[in-house]
């Protein structure tokens, strides 16, 4: 079957780089027509009013750095490409051949239109293919210090081939460069300009005789990464770069048995990611294995069919190790050591696996808490609309991590308990279905253990995401889990020798809470009733959908106006009608008072332990219920910069809160799938080791649970460059032409669809902006230039936009990811989504395909989490074209390099930094996790004024912060307990204190925003100024932009 993704880019091809025929004519000049592939006259200088990077350019915050950006109208347009690469002399006269093609444009047929003085001549241009061949003699050139060679007289007229050859140990370091020599005839004749030209330029470079090519050097990594470069020389030893371009990009055939045959020139480079098959290795495709995927299975099969079909999966995983040991032992010995240290790690893993399936064994609350969970995701799965497959098969890695947490979590007193279990895996492979099953494991435990004792009930999972986009959707999903949860807990689904405990029928209903801010919902059912019904952006019925039916849920307040109230009407629905009030909860006052099971919330969220004495209830404090027991954070890459530190000093308080009576701290685990270094990073934030599964195995492509798969199509991602071109005239160029490609008339209906909807990425809100003009203007302008040039093709109208950013509101966002799910046929389609990196995690709409880029961003976790939004489906694989600045030096490096980079994406993922305890971080937010571990954790200190009585307490928890931050970073340790004494002191002198927090009147601390605006008065000088949200701590400044004030004359 015919790739969509083949047509789509062979008629951006031909749209922006050309020909349509080898000796076409055209009617537009050929400048106007093609965007890129140019070779210009030299000298060419961009006009000021085609050159949108000029003031971009002087924006670090938009480029990077104010040196990196380039004004475009002070540099010339490009007059010369070409490759550097590497070849090893295999004799005495290594040679290489080179072909140069392009073409230039002629006019022709000059027809005189109208008449009268104000007649017009329409010009039209015939293309003139040329091309030169050469053979190079690398010794004799190596003599030359820049040896130059005359194209004219091999075919290419005007144009000059420049040679470096530079010697590196045993192989030549080549660099080969094209110019285009030829000068327009008249001055400042724009005819003339096109006729100099050079378009379609390519070179194509093999080896002739006596040489290959080798791959080019690698790069020396910097010895603070030295264990972070062995595991990757290791895992990537066989990805190598065979060019580098210049100017263009370059390209190189998959090597066989380690050799290429060719090097080109690239305008339009383009690499495969491919599919990373969450089915495993081969050893996990045998019967025993596959056996024990089936959720159903795992629920209701005897006891000895169990244990022997888990083991059985574990005995898989232990065979490919023993194969990889193997095959460790044959590698070079700059590997064999590293190879060997990542075998010993998969044993832990398989080590831990095994101690999970005894426990199962040996605990019968265990092994009925996995039988129900496994029971509660089986049913949740069988809500789904067609599912496929028919019934819930665990992937081996979900299976797998859950098996391997399964002991830490089960038992406070595990050696495990204090790592940190952190699930890797590629975006769209189901970690969040994995983390969900041990959430149901965790609450089934409690239940079971607790008897029907309140102690069970309370809140037993926390679930933490950083941005809205991410909770919200990941909101849903746990929704169907509880609802799934609940009707386990009621005997609506019937297990085979598993008998429920009495007690569940009185349990306290297994819930779910969303705790977020109230830009997203409201604080109060006060508040809540004044929205409900109506459009505004802080809405408590976050919810639309019931999770089983996927009818239309009801929200509203209940008849005593105490509570928001949820309930699905639907008479057909199980859940609907076994469950009269769904157990689902987001506004805070609901939330404090039902303590919910499940509790998802945004990072930021968890400033308000500090100053609501509320949340003290949601850790068990005041209540009868446990601490809670999980704490799951997904997208830990997220938690890094200025909000991973201030989130590590929080952290501080929430781990002690956490803490079981017994002294336990809460397992925690979390999720990514782009990560690196991530030891140093868990141990910043938690205090905690860390053990990241799947372990890596001795190749990238294969960790066991995760393997490359090349049998299905991959991901595409093409590059393109606006060298010589405005960034804007490039970006709609692209969009057109993708837009209008999607109408072709040879996409079959359900291969077209996935290439409908283009999601338009941008990397700030200031470049977004300038975008919304543009696509409705100039885009609409462009396919209609590109469909007139196809008879009998229509143009299409793109109109149908939407904004993914953080600019949306957040109850307009369920609706828009409905509408992305519309088909291309659908009378209320999406033609283009114009988003910002809030999309990067947590979007996933399976039959979105195509993206745009514009701009490299900052960090290649970025690029992946946001490039990996599309193609998460077979039936519309991945196509993203990235759009590179070349007034960018970044931008234009990654361009360069592209084939090279793409081939190993995950490698060049940046280490995160967070430092919690830095003297910049503390001076803003050191009090804060200290005052909640005293406000909460001694008793009698609701009032700040009692701090003389529980002086004793106080410093005890003081030297339990100090301890923390001496583990974590011990060189801060004897700053912070001065920074800590000198507070308490101040603590100690403000007597009568009522109030631990108050803007505006007398108490212990102030928001941060309301202190900086009011400004160091005497009233409020004893307040600390303290976050209120992790995320906007510095003031906000009102201004009013007045006409005129240029005249308003100077001051006095």
């Amino acid at each position: 079957m015919i790739d969509a993704r083949d047509t789509l880019l062979e008629r951006m091809k031909v749209d922006l780089i050309g020909p349509e025929s080898p000796d076409e004519l055209i009617s537009d000049r050929p400048t106007d027509r093609y965007l890129t592939g140019i070779l210009f006259p030299p000298r060419t200088t961009i006009s000021p009013e085609d050159d949108d990077e000029a003031s971009d350019a002087d924006d670090a915050d938009a480029v990077g750095t104010a040196l990196d950006g380039v004004k475009a109208a002070s540099a010339f347009r490009p007059s010369s490409a070409g490759l550097s690469f590497a070849v090893e002399p295999i004799g005495q006269a290594p040679r290489l051949r080179v072909r140069v093609d392009g073409a230039r444009y002629r006019p022709e047929g000059a027809a005189e239109e109208g008449s009268g003085s104000g007649r017009k001549r329409a010009q039209s241009w015939r293309r003139t293919p040329q091309f030169a061949e050469v053979s190079l003699d690398l010794v004799a050139l190596r003599k030359e210090p820049a040896p130059i060679i005359d194209l004219a007289s091999s075919g290419l007229a005007a144009g000059s081939l420049h040679c470096r050859i530079a010697p590196w140990g045993d192989i030549l370091l080549v660099t080969l460069a094209v110019t285009n020599d030829a000068k327009p005839t008249e001055a400042r004749s724009r005819a003339a300009n096109e006729e100099a030209a050079l378009f379609q330029f390519s070179m194509v470079v093999e080896c002739e005789d006596e040489c290959r090519f080798v791959p080019k050097p690698e790069r020396i990594g910097s010895a603070s990464d030295e264990d972070d470069a062995r595991a990757s020389a290791l895992l990537y030893r066989n990805v190598q770069q065979f060019a580098v371009g210049h100017t263009c990009s370059a390209m190189w055939d998959e090597p066989v048995e380690g050799k290429v045959h060719q090097v080109r020139t690239s305008w339009f480079p383009e690499s495969t990611v491919h599919v990373v098959s969450a089915e495993g290795d081969t050893e996990f495709k045998k019967a025993d294995a596959r056996l024990p995927l089936g959720a159903s299975w795992l629920a209701s099969e005897d006891d000895a069919g169990l244990f022997a079909g888990l083991k059985s999966f574990v005995d898989a995983y232990a065979h490919w190790i023993s194969r990889m040991e193997a095959a460790a032992l044959t590698m070079s010995e700059a590997h064999v050591g590293q190879a060997q240290r990542h075998m010993q790690r998969c044993r832990e893993a398989e080590q831990r696996m095994r101690a999970g399936i005894a426990l199962l064994e040996t605990s019968s609350d265990v092994l009925t808490a996995f039988r129900l969970a496994n029971a509660a995701l089986a049913l949740q799965y069988s809500w789904r609309i067609n599912p496929h497959p028919p019934e819930l098969v665990w992937r081996p890695f979900q299976l797998g991590f859950a098996l391997l947490c399964l002991e830490s979590i089960a038992k406070p007193e595990s050696s495990d308990r204090e790592t940190m279990d952190l699930l890797w895996f590629p975006t769209g492979g189901g970690k969040t279905e994995a983390y969900l099953l041990l959430t149901a494991f965790t609450i089934f435990l409690r239940r079971l253990r607790a008897k029907g004792n309140p102690s069970g009930a309370g809140v037993t999972t926390f679930m933490r995401y950083t941005l809205r986009l991410l909770t919200i959707q990941q909101f849903e999903r746990a929704a169907a889990l509880i609802c799934a949860c609940e009707m386990v807990r009621r005997g609506k689904v019937m297990l085979e020798g598993v008998n429920l405990p009495a007690h569940f029928a009185s349990d306290i209903p297994i819930s779910l809470g969303l705790w977020v801010g109230e830009g997203a919902t409201p604080n109060t059912v006060a508040d809540a009733e004044k929205v409900l019904g109506t459009d505004a952006e802080s809405s408590p019925s976050q919810l639309r959908s019931c999770p089983c039916c996927h009818e239309v849920l009801d929200w509203r307040i209940s008849a005593d106006r105490s509570r928001v109230e949820v309930r699905c009407l639907t008479k057909t629905c199980d859940v609907g009608q076994e469950v009269a009030l769904l157990p689902i909860w987001t506004v805070d006052e609901d939330v404090y008072r039902e303590r919910p099971t499940l509790l998802i919330g945004t990072v930021d969220k968890y400033a308000q332990i500090t100053r609501n004495q509320k949340t003290g209830c949601l850790f068990g404090i005041g209540t009868p219920a446990n601490a809670p027991e999980l704490v799951i954070q997904d997208e830990l890459h997220l938690i890094s910069g200025p909000l991973g530190s201030l989130a590590g000093l929080y952290e501080t308080a929430i781990d002690e809160l956490c803490r079981s009576g017994a002294g336990a701290r809460a397992k925690v685990i979390g999720s990514t799938a782009t990560i690196r270094r991530a030891e140093d990073q868990i141990k910043a934030l938690f205090d905690r080791g860390s053990f990241q599964f799947p372990p890596p195995g001795i190749d990238h492509t294969n960790s066991g649970f995760a393997i490359e798969d090349r049998g299905v199509p991959g991901r595409r991602y093409v590059g393109v460059s606006t060298v010589g071109r405005s960034a804007k005239f490039t970006q709609q160029a692209v969009a057109a032409s993708l837009l209008q490609a999607a109408t072709d008339k040879s996409l079959a209906a359900d291969r077209r669809d996935g290439y409908w909807t283009l999601v338009n990425y941008f990397n700030s809100l200031r470049e977004l902006g300038g975008a919304l003009v543009l696509m409705r203007d100039d885009v609409a302008r462009s396919i209609r230039d590109y469909a007139d040039r196809r008879p009998g093709e229509t143009e299409r109208d793109a109109g149908a936009q939407i904004e993914l950013t953080s600019r949306v509101r957040s109850s307009d966002i369920p609706r828009y990811l409905k509408d992305l799910e519309r088909e291309w046929n659908d009378p209320d389609h999406v033609d283009v989504v114009l988003a910002s990196n809030m999309i990067s995690v947590g979007m996933d709409v399976s039959r979105l395909g195509l993206m745009v880029v514009n701009g490299q961003p900052k960090t290649i976790a970025e690029y992946i989490q946001a490039t990996s939004r599309v193609g998460r489906s077979q039936k519309a694989p991945g196509l993203v074209i990235t759009l590179f600045n070349a007034a960018k030096s970044r931008d234009r490096s990654r361009y360069e390099t592209f084939a090279g980079w793409h081939r190993s994406l995950y490698r060049d993922v940046e280490a995160t930094s967070v430092t919690p305890f830095a003297p910049r971080a503390r001076d803003r937010a050191l009090h804060a996790p200290y005052v909640a571990m005293v406000r909460h954790l001694v008793a009698g200190m609701e009032n700040p004024g009692a701090i003389e009585q529980h002086q004793e307490e106080a410093e005890a928890l003081l030297d339990k912060v100090i301890a923390r931050i001496a583990r974590i970073d011990p060189v801060e340790a004897d700053a912070a307990r001065a920074q800590l004494n000198s507070f308490l002191d101040d603590w100690f002198d403000r007597q009568g204190l009522t109030d631990y927090w108050q803007d505006y009147s007398e108490a212990l601390l102030a928001s941060a925003e309301a202190a900086a605006e009011r400004g160091n008065r005497a009233r409020f000088a004893g307040q600390r100024p303290t976050p209120n949200s992790l995320r906007s701590v510095e003031a906000s400044a009102s201004y009013v932009l007045l006409e005129g004030g240029s005249d308003r004359g100077t001051r006095p």
